[in-house]
Parts: C-alpha cells; sequence; structure tokens
C-alpha cells in the first residue's frame, strides 16, 4: 500500500523537536498541542521509561511515539488509536519519520485493551486522554476534536483500567492532566492500584498557578510520592520558552 508522504489539500507539514520530527496535520480537526511533547521527555527522564515495551493509549497524529524514536532514542513502541482518521495521519507520519521498524500502530478502543493485547505485556504505557468533560470548556468544531479533547470516548477510569491491564507488575503509567483533577487523578489510579510515584506541576509561568500535572504511577508500587520542582513553560516574554522547554521543542 502507498502512502501519501507529502502534505495534501488542508494539511500542514509541521517540524518539532529541532526538526527530527516531521508531522502531517489538518487544519482542521485535531492538532497536538505542547502536552505530548512534555509528557514524552518526562517518561522518559522522570518516568523510567528508558527501557521496556511502551503503549501509547490514544496517539493522535502519532506525536508522543515519534518524540520517543525520533528524539529519545527509544525502540519497540506500540500506539493504540480510536478514530481512523487520526490512524491514517498517524500511520503516514510514521512512515514520513521513518519509524515503521521502531513504532507499531493498532487501530483500536482503549476500552478494549483486552482484545488485543495479552495482559502484562508491557513495562510502560503513556496516555496524554481527552480530559474536558463534555459539559466544560469551549465546544470543539469537529468530531474529531470532540474525541480527542473531550471525555466522550473515554473518560479517566477507562484510561485507569486499561493501564492496569497493559502494565506488567511495577509497570509504569505516565500521564499528562489538568492540576485542577489532580486529585482525582490520582484517587482513579490508587482504585486500579496505580501509586502515584512521581508528579511533577506545569506552570505556564513561575508567577502563574500550575495548570497541567505530569504523573508517574507504578502499578502495585508503595505509597512514596515525590513532587518535582515545577516546570515552567514561559519567561517574562510569555512568547519564549524558557531554556528547559526549549530544548524538548527546538
Amino acid at each position: 500500500m502507498r502512502l501519501e508522504l507529502h502534505p495534501e489539500p488542508g494539511e500542514t507539514l509541521d517540524s518539532i523537536c529541532g526538526g527530527e520530527v516531521q508531522v502531517l496535520q489538518r487544519q482542521t480537526g485535531y492538532r497536538f498541542t505542547l502536552d505530548p511533547i512534555l509528557l514524552a521527555h518526562f517518561a522518559v527522564y522522570e518516568g523510567g521509561a528508558h527501557r521496556g515495551r511502551l503503549m501509547d493509549l490514544g496517539t493522535g497524529s502519532g506525536i508522543i511515539p515519534l518524540v520517543l524514536a525520533k528524539r529519545l532514542g527509544r525502540k519497540d513502541i506500540t500506539a493504540l488509536e480510536l478514530q481512523p482518521r487520526l490512524y491514517s495521519l498517524a500511520e503516514r507520519n510514521v512512515y514520513l519519520n521513518r519509524c515503521e521498524e521502531l513504532v507499531t500502530l493498532v487501530q483500536g478502543d482503549l476500552r478494549q485493551v483486552e482484545q488485543s493485547f495479552a495482559a502484562g505485556s508491557f513495562s510502560h504505557v503513556l496516555c496524554n486522554p481527552p480530559y474536558r468533560a463534555c459539559t466544560t470548556g469551549r465546544s470543539s468544531l469537529t468530531m474529531e476534536k470532540a474525541i480527542a479533547r473531550h471525555e466522550v470516548s473515554c473518560e479517566l477510569p477507562d484510561v485507569a483500567r486499561a493501564a492496569r491491564y497493559l502494565l506488567a507488575p511495577r509497570g509504569g503509567l505516565c500521564m499528562v492532566y489538568p492540576a485542577a483533577r489532580f486529585a482525582e487523578l490520582a484517587g482513579v489510579l490508587r482504585e486500579q492500584r496505580l501509586e502515584p510515584k512521581t508528579a511533577r506541576m506545569v506552570h505556564p509561568r513561575a508567577d502563574r498557578p500550575a495548570k497541567l500535572v505530569l504523573l508517574h504511577a507504578v502499578k502495585g508500587g508503595r505509597a512514596d510520592l515525590t513532587v518535582l520542582p515545577p516546570l515552567v513553560l514561559h519567561a517574562e516574554d510569555e512568547h519564549a520558552f524558557t531554556e528547559e522547554v526549549s530544548a524538548m521543542v527546538e
């Protein structure tokens, strides 16, 4: 099957990670944010995901596995995506970046992971889930955006159950989630015996409240949470990233 590796009408070709990763995206529909780039780096450097088999739940256009493979040198990455159009885009991006031997794409529903994968078959699971409740925030313009950003096709307990099933004992789950829902996130994970171990708050600026939290949890781990120094996105100039974030994206 021949895949079109150039932008089609209505698509853009964008570069991230200093040009190491090329990403085809649609001008309308779901477009990735900074969140998956932050998550990939957190998972490798703080979540222990520098070895072992990895799973990205809800990969979208494939940003997380591409950053893991091209920027962070990871192999044996599997990525699951529900939406056919996004799965097709992720497939083109994998071939565009010549990562077909490093990244395996699977089209499927994370609520039914047992239909595609054996229990306990991954060392690490990453997930940048839809985390806007259906009744909050501005509604997305398309169903593709809605499913990717709002809790339409999966909710937090679905992600936790899928991660518990997929992870080997002592395996790690890394997620990015709204800081305002940190208590809810920790509670839901603990219900599935996924113990929060490392957390890092993400602030838009040093003088502003955290908007996101990066969290690493361990299947069957003991209660022992370490809160890392905050990650600040922007310096005084809100259009410029801090040195740490620039090193991830540029």
